[in-house]
Order: structure tokens, then sequence, then C-alpha cells
């Protein structure tokens, strides 16, 4: 008994359409759960715009006590104590936020002086900088918590580039504190951190309230500077499977896996059913070839059959209409195709129709050393070849195109309403669909080789000759160009020198 497609279709789409409710429920849960990490993302980025403002900040610093160094060039050596004193009193002035500045000349670090006032901590900072690799980074020296201030140190140089000593400048902090926490979100923690020998995370600078316990904490790295900014955000971060979200995930998996088989299932008999309408089909073609027609074919689904129904008669109706086209000359004999006064008829037929309907496009074929298999096997052969070559044409070409024989080796396709694009599309197709070879009679097996010219008809055309006439000439350029590839006559362009060529 042949079952409803509309049946089984209804049955797949409710348990789609369960599937997706339930997934859709399901994906609101995690997506609920996600807003969270999205928020934590969010936090992120607020951390990492602070350090991009807080590199900012140093890298101004370093460029203005740079400047300044510049500004000093060989007159260290040559400055008195006093003058000295008044020239780091000028930078500092000249440095906002500048809390003191040190110019230091190279034996001084050398070998300091008890009486030179210079901080140890300073002077471990200036001896590292004096490695030629040594980058030129702001660090905090007062090891309390806070720090008060931070060092940053720039070498002064001579004409020559010869290093004469270091310009240092002390910032505060409060530039630092500010920036944090103009930027802290209400309720969130912040903290700078520079490694020390002890403590490779000592914090030398804390803003906003104290983190929660169970509040996870974002590290961004200060690319210019050796410091670390560690931020606490106001919320904690929640587990994205955890608690019975876990089982809720589990579950999803089970169900979906159950959808899965079912729809598996029915696809299996679809396809089945399917499968076994399509040799019904194979079947009702084959026979038209054979030119009959059976009173009945199995069919397995009623949407089928009754497309079927139709199309049986259609058949018993060609094959009634192909009599009626032997009884009137239409056809020609060996082919089985149209001949050429039927050909004209139908050129006719869509010339007069393209105003209304669009343009129909032409394309003439020669089957290539036709002629040597006359003259190697006879005229048997050669007329196996034009039935051979008429079967496999009558395969590839559309129900709605005209196909006809115009004499010898020449047929004809008119690609009904279809513009030279389109045409040119279904010629390239044609060529890929057609066999490399044919087995005649007698066990002669043929290379199948043959030369085409394409074009379409045009608003200035007057007459249905007119096309068959373009693609003539195209047929005989690409005859010219060595056979075997098929050329287009572009009525708006001309044939030009170098047309389209589509080659087997």
């Amino acid at each position: 008994m042949a079952q409803s497609l509309t049946r089984i279709h209804a049955r797949i789409f409710a348990i789609v359409l369960l599937c997706l409710l339930l997934a859709g429920y399901a994906g609101y849960l995690i997506v609920s759960d996600l807003r969270q990490s999205l928020y934590q993302e969010k936090n992120a980025a607020a951390a990492h715009e602070v350090a991009t403002q807080i590199n900012r900040l140093v890298t101004q610093q370093l460029q203005a006590i740079e400047k300044a160094a510049l500004q000093t060039d060989g007159s260290l050596q040559r400055m008195t104590p006093q003058e000295r004193t008044r020239k780091e009193e000028e930078i500092r002035l000249a440095l906002p936020g500048a809390i003191k500045t040190k110019l230091i000349q190279l034996d001084s670090i050398k070998a300091p002086d008890a009486q030179s006032g210079i901080d140890p901590a300073c002077l471990d900072l200036l001896r590292r900088m004096t490695s030629p690799d040594a980058p030129l980074l702001p660090e905090f020296h007062s090891l309390q918590t806070p720090s008060e201030h931070y060092d940053l140190a720039q070498p002064v140089r001579d004409a020559s580039q010869k290093l004469l000593g270091y310009l240092l400048v002390g910032y505060s902090r409060d530039s630092l504190q500010t920036l944090i926490e103009q930027s802290l979100p209400s309720g969130s923690h912040m903290e700078l951190q520079q490694p020390t020998p002890g403590d490779p995370a000592h914090t030398v600078l804390t803003a906003g309230d104290p983190p929660a316990a169970n509040t996870g904490a974002v590290t961004t790295s200060l690319g210019n500077t050796p410091w670390t900014l560690v931020y606490w955000p106001r919320e904690p971060m929640p587990a994205l499977l955890s608690g019975k979200r876990v089982y809720l995930f589990i579950f999803m998996l089970l169900f979906a896996a159950a959808a899965c088989a079912t729809l598996a299932s029915l696809y299996l008999k679809t396809k089945n059913s399917v499968r076994d309408d399509i040799k019904s089909l194979i079947r009702l073609f084959r026979d038209l070839r054979g030119n009959t027609v059976r009173v009945e074919y199995p069919m397995a689904l009623k949407e089928f059959a009754e497309i079927f129904d139709y199309l049986r008669d259609r058949g018993q109706k060609l094959l009634e209409e192909k009599e009626k086209l032997k009884d009137m000359g239409l056809m020609d004999h060996l082919s089985q195709m149209s001949n050429r006064r039927h050909f004209e008829m139908r050129l006719k037929e869509l010339f007069d129709a393209s105003k209304a309907n669009g343009p129909s496009s032409v394309l003439m074929i020669d089957m290539d050393h036709f002629k040597a298999v006359n003259d190697k096997h006879g005229h048997d052969v050669g007329d196996a070849l034009i039935v051979a070559f008429s079967n496999v044409l009558r395969k590839v070409v559309r129900q709605a195109d005209v196909l006809a024989r115009l004499g010898g080796d020449e047929f004809c396709i008119i690609y009904a309403y279809a513009p030279l694009e389109k045409a040119r599309v279904l010629a390239e197709r044609l060529r890929k669909q057609l066999p490399r070879e044919l087995t005649l009679t007698k066990g002669v097996i043929h290379q199948l080789r043959w030369t085409g010219g394409l074009s379409v008809m045009h608003d200035k055309d007057t007459k249905p000759d007119d096309v068959l006439t373009r693609a003539d000439q195209a047929l005989y350029q690409a005859k010219e160009a060595g056979r075997n590839v098929t050329k287009i006559y572009d009525p708006v362009h001309g044939l030009p020198a170098k047309p389209s060529i589509m080659a087997s």
C-alpha cells in the first residue's frame, strides 16, 4: 500500500519542532551563563584600557626626560655642584608630576660617594641600565605598601654619543593612583604589582574596595613597564557548566541523540520509497525509448503516483504524436528526431514568440571525422554512429528544447527562450555530459568528437534564418580553428577574431 509523503514529512516536522523548542530552552539557559562570561570579558577590556593609559603616561614621561637629557648633553662634566643643583631644579619644574631630579655622573655610579645622597636602590637601577641591552623601565624603589614614588632614568651623552651619566627623575604615584581610581568601577579592586627579588608579585599601588574571596582576578601586563595590573571585578565569574547545569547538558545531548536516531529512521524509510519510485520512473523512460508504455508501474508514494500517472499519460501521447510526425514527414527516420522541415517550423514559432517571451539560442553541431567512418567501415556503421549520437543527445538535452537532424552528420539544438549566456552554459554542460566514445556495430568503438557554433536571436533579426546563419558562421570558424570546439557568435558584438571557445 502506498504511503503518504505528506504524513512522513509532517511527522518529521513535529519532531524537529519539538527538538527546536527543547534546544531553544536549553540554549536560553546556556546563554544566561554565557552572559556572565561576556561580563568577564568586559572587565578584561576595562583592565586593558587602564593598562593602555598607564603605558601612555609612562611613554610621555620617558619622552620628556629624554628631551631634558638631550638638552644637558656635554655640560654635565663641566657643572659645579651648585650649577648641577640649579639644573636639576629647572628640570624638575619642567616635568609635570616630578618630585625629584638627579644628574648623576658615570663616575659616581661606578664608585659612589657616601656624600652624594643617592639612594642605593637608585644606584642599583642605574648600574643595571649601563648594560647595552637594558631597557629604560620605570621602577618603584620604596618597598613600602603602597609605594610613594617611582623612578625613571635616561642616559646623558655628549656630541659623540659617549655616555657621561644619567638623568634620574622620581615621579609621585598620585598620577597613577588618580588614573586608576577614575577608571575603576564601583565595588571593584585593582592593584599594580612589580616583581622584586623576594616577591615576584609585590604590590606597589592599590585602589578600590577589598576583593571578594570568590572573585576571579583579571591580570594584564603593561608592555613598556615591569608592572602587572591585577583587576578584581565586583561580581564573580560563574562557571559555564556546574551544578545542575551539567545534568541539563547531558540530558540535552541524550535527547538530541534520540531525535537524530528517529530522524535517521524516517530518512531511510523515505529514501527507500523514493528510490523505488525513481526506478519505476527510469523504467518508464526506457519503455518510451522503446516506443511502448506499460499499463501500470509500481509506486510506493501516493504523491509520486499522481505525478507518475501524468507522466505516463504524457508519454503515451508523445508516442502518438511521434507516430503522427512520421506520417506527416516531420521526423527523420534514422535518428528519430525532428527533420529540417519540422526544425524550421519550430524555429519560426520561437522567433515569432521571442518579442514576448525572450530570445532563443541555436547550437549547430557537426560530428568530426564522420566521412572517415563511412569510408573505413561502410555506410551501415556510419548510420549506426548517427543513431548512437542521436540517442546520447536525447538523454542530455532538456525536454523543452528542440533537437533536430538537418542532414548527414549535421544536428541542431534550439535552446527555447534561453539568452546567449544561459545557452553558453547549456552548451558547456552538453560537452561535459556527452560520452567520449560510442560503441557501434561489429564491435567498432568511435572516439566521439564534435564541433559547434552558437548564436542567439536578436531584436534586429528580420527572419528566423538570421540566427541560423550566425550559428553556421560560428560553426565554420570552429572548424577552421581545428574542430572539437564550440565558438560563439554574439549578435551585439559580432564574431570577433578570437571569440569565446569551449573545448572538450
